[in-house]
């Protein structure tokens, strides 16, 4: 492509059986171009068009444009189009302006709305089926592992647990802390108005141990070790490392899943009663510096106020809780588009859902215990 300046031109050949459609010149999108109407006849007087270059010197996306158009005419009329003279830069340019206008959302209408509608609601079964689908292999997988842990992978599943605990314990305690201070503090504001603070130890060791603790953990994990979940498996994926997998022989449920979720299982009461600890000792520093109530008095009225089923609660609140997070991020991962924007969307989708669903299980244990009587 050098720097002459001639007139893009299209010119047009019939014989007996064809059409040569010959383009040259320069294309430019800001230049005067050959209209498609003056071109081409009304009738092709074959059943084939063939588009070679003549003197073709310079193009942009102006071209591959005017060859749409002329793709559009060939198909009114049933006629084969023939590219294979172009030069494969120009070809590829037209494959790809082709692709993304047969993809391109069509018009207002009401009928593509309703086609709109309708692929949505066909991908909003589909992606629950693929989920109950995915717990179902999960479930099998995990029953099949103890008698056949081949292709199980130990080396990710300590991987796992040392990025789910360790690694992910200071910005969990960070928070719990926090929030236990935030917490204890605006307790014992409106408690003062009845003189009733010491019961500030109560709302914060029951309200940390059954609520905050396994939730600020879970939250946690979401947006950090799900998030990782889904861009780990999406980027193998995208690599095609996914595909050997398979083609060896070997799950991907078996490989990938099981020890992440693994991972998780282990970590999660051991990072719920992390939180727990973080949460209640915000609380001992706002009623020891606020209401003035001793350390020994604060731990004597908390070893009262909550219990062991208390405790038992939160822990198996984490625990379903690092679950629906593992799941929801190998999910995402999995069903991933084979992009790097499609890794980009399962990261998202992975957190989203992740701290979705750990909000909404929350929601339900809170009916379920009360009804059990804890």
């Amino acid at each position: 492509m050098n720097g002459s300046e001639s007139k893009a031109t299209a010119e047009v050949e019939q014989s007996a059986d064809s059409v040569l459609l010959k383009v040259g010149g320069t294309w430019r999108l800001t230049e005067t171009l050959p209209h498609l109407d003056e071109v081409l006849p009304r009738e092709p007087a074959g059943r084939q068009l063939k588009v070679i270059p003549v003197d073709l010197v310079e193009w942009d996306s102006s071209l591959p444009i005017f060859l749409l158009r002329v793709r559009s005419w060939c198909r009114e009329r049933n006629t084969e189009l023939r590219l294979d003279a172009l030069p494969n830069a120009l070809t590829r340019l037209f494959l790809l302006i082709a692709e993304s206008e047969e993809q391109a959302p069509a018009g207002n209408s009401i009928e593509p709305r309703a086609h709109s509608l309708l692929r949505s609601i066909r991908k909003i079964l589909s992606n629950w089926s693929d989920s109950i689908r995915f717990i179902g292999e999960c479930a099998t997988g995990t029953i099949e592992v103890p008698t056949d842990p081949r292709h199980f992978s130990w080396r990710d599943f300590f991987v796992e647990m040392v990025e789910a605990g360790p690694k992910a314990m200071p910005i969990i305690g960070l928070l719990s802390f926090l929030i236990g201070v935030t917490f204890a503090f605006e307790t014992a504001t409106q408690l003062r108005q009845f003189g009733a603070q010491i019961y500030v130890i109560d709302g914060v060791g029951v309200a940390v141990v059954r609520q905050i603790g396994p939730i600020i953990a879970a939250v946690v994990l979401a947006g950090r070790t799900g998030a990782a979940f889904a861009a780990h498996i999406a980027n193998m994926k995208l690599g095609g490392e996914i595909d050997a997998l398979e083609m060896l022989g070997v799950s991907p449920i078996t490989f990938l899943v099981l020890p992440r979720l693994a991972a998780l299982f282990l970590m999660m009461p051991l990072i719920t009663l992390y939180s727990d600890f973080l949460g209640i000792l915000g609380g001992l520093i706002v009623t020891v510096s606020m209401i003035n109530i001793p350390g020994i008095e604060f731990w004597d009225k908390l070893k009262t106020a909550v219990s062991l089923t208390d405790v038992n609660i939160g822990i198996v609140k984490g625990l379903v809780f690092g679950l629906l997070v593992g799941l929801s991020g190998t999910l995402h991962g999995l069903q991933s588009e084979r992009s790097s924007l499609g890794v980009g969307h399962a990261v998202t989708a992975a957190v989203v859902v992740g701290i979705t669903a750990i909000i909404i299980a929350n929601a339900l244990f809170s009916p379920i215990l009360n009804n059990l009587g804890f």
